[in-house]
């Protein structure tokens, strides 16, 4: 028997088991590693059709070896176990998929929470802009929102003089000497300048038609709804943002928190909480990019 008869009698004879051996030690090794950038690892059942390649390609050989069995038998547990792999990786890959689908609509409910919160954020600091500090709960914030004015600028017209006040100019503004720099005030005292201003409701104008468009929103504002926390249609629970307050030498401190789980997520899959605020130091900076 020459070399290529030898070689191909160990094809036939070995290859396969071998192949079979080595595909499933490759497989086990891919299921024992996880992608840490797409935080999926494989199933229990590719570990199961893993170890089932190997048990496969161990076995054949073992009773090749032995002389055992005969190669039909052999074939036939080949195609049992081989069967019995493909169904396990089948599954293996449905339940990858099930996955994917589990933590997009984790993730959609993680930005309808910051939504959420980046719509309280947005009253609670035109609140501290106007009374220098938050609002001690969601009733006197939506209150606010509601009934509360901001001064817009409707009309200007004119600009601020670039030039240096004139004497006539200075007295009758009461000044004893010209101005070098005018300010608004002046300016409309003389009729430089027209600015109307008109007062318009806190929501009205934080979330008209055209802010809520700059805002990249995932839903429309509500202001009836600003304390209810929003998520997937799949998920039926009903939650609202939780409202904490602490009083710090006389300042108010607010930390405002989404409540988890988001979504469909387990229990077990929660990291962080997302939050407005803090109760150690008056802000309303949010804990996320």
């Amino acid at each position: 028997m020459d070399i290529f008869d030898e070689f191909w009698l160990f094809v036939r004879k070995y290859l396969f088991s071998i192949l079979l051996i080595l595909a499933g030690i490759s497989c086990l090794i891919v299921g024992a590693s996880s992608n840490g950038g797409t935080d999926l690892t494989q199933s229990a059942y590719f570990i199961y059709g893993s170890i089932g390649l190997f048990i496969l390609g161990f076995v054949s050989l073992f009773f090749i070896l032995q002389h055992k069995i005969s190669r039909g038998i052999t074939a036939i547990l080949s195609v049992v176990f081989i069967l019995g792999s493909a169904f396990y990786l089948y599954l293996n890959v449905k339940t990858v998929e099930d996955r994917i689908v589990y933590l997009a609509q984790v993730e959609e409910s993680k930005d309808l929470a910051k939504q959420g919160l980046k719509d309280i954020q947005k009253l609670q600091e035109a609140f501290d802009r106007k009374y220098r500090k938050f609002a001690g709960n969601f009733p006197e914030l939506i209150h606010f929102a509601q009934n509360d004015s901001i001064k817009v600028l409707v009309k200007a017209e004119g600009d601020l003089p670039s030039r240096k006040m004139t004497v006539p100019e200075a007295k009758i503004l009461g000044y004893k000497y010209p101005k070098e720099v005018w300010t608004e005030s002046d300016a409309l005292k003389l009729g430089l300048i027209i600015r109307d201003y008109a007062k318009i409701p806190v929501s009205q104008d934080l979330f008209s038609a055209e802010e809520q468009e700059k805002q990249n929103r995932i839903y429309p504002f509500e202001i009836d709804k600003l304390t209810v926390q929003r998520t997937i249609e799949s998920d039926s629970t009903s939650k609202e943002f939780t409202f904490y307050t602490k009083l710090v030498d006389s300042t108010l401190h607010v930390e405002i928190l989404s409540v988890p789980p988001y979504g469909p997520q387990f229990d077990y899959d929660v990291t962080e909480v997302y939050k407005l605020g803090g109760l150690d130091e008056k802000s309303m900076k949010s804990n996320w990019k």
